[in-house]
């Protein structure tokens, strides 16, 4: 049988994220770390603990409950790091652009799916993502 292989952007595919980390992510802790950068180039770490992953299209998406800075950061441009532990205390790292959503078919996946009513959901952040690695190795990237 021939490997699944999800479309990207563009109708074009790539490579599947591994099976590893999908069991790893529905196994996961419930807090995550999400990483930004500001225009200055000065880190900003929160928790978060809303999190969705579109599996067909490598895509994480994180509720925007009470995101100041991460999202001035975002407006700003910056990629994002996503970090999850998942069982037996392996780290799992997400690179990628992020885009921010405040209306649209994201936001709305998000309001109207997955997202428990009791969180103010004000914005979803997008992240496309383009590197999975797990401690210091490379598992996944999106194909260019």
């Amino acid at each position: 049988m021939a490997p699944r292989r999800a479309a990207g952007a563009g109708g074009l595919s790539m490579p599947p994220l591994p099976e590893e980390f999908l069991a790893a992510w529905r196994e996961r802790q419930p807090l995550a770390a999400f990483a930004t950068a500001g225009a200055d180039g000065r880190p900003n770490v929160i928790w978060a603990l809303c999190l969705h992953l579109d599996e067909a299209a490598a895509r994480a998406v994180v509720a925007d409950n009470a995101m100041h800075r991460t999202r001035a950061n975002i407006d700003a441009g910056s990629a994002g790091a996503l970090v999850v532990l998942a069982p037996p205390r392996r780290a799992w790292q997400l690179y990628g652009a992020l885009a921010y959503h405040a209306a649209g078919p994201v936001f709305e996946a998000m309001k109207r799916g997955w997202l428990d009513a009791s969180f103010p959901g004000r914005g979803a952040v997008e992240m496309t993502i383009a590197e999975l690695r797990c401690g210091a190795e490379t598992r996944w990237r999106r194909a260019p």
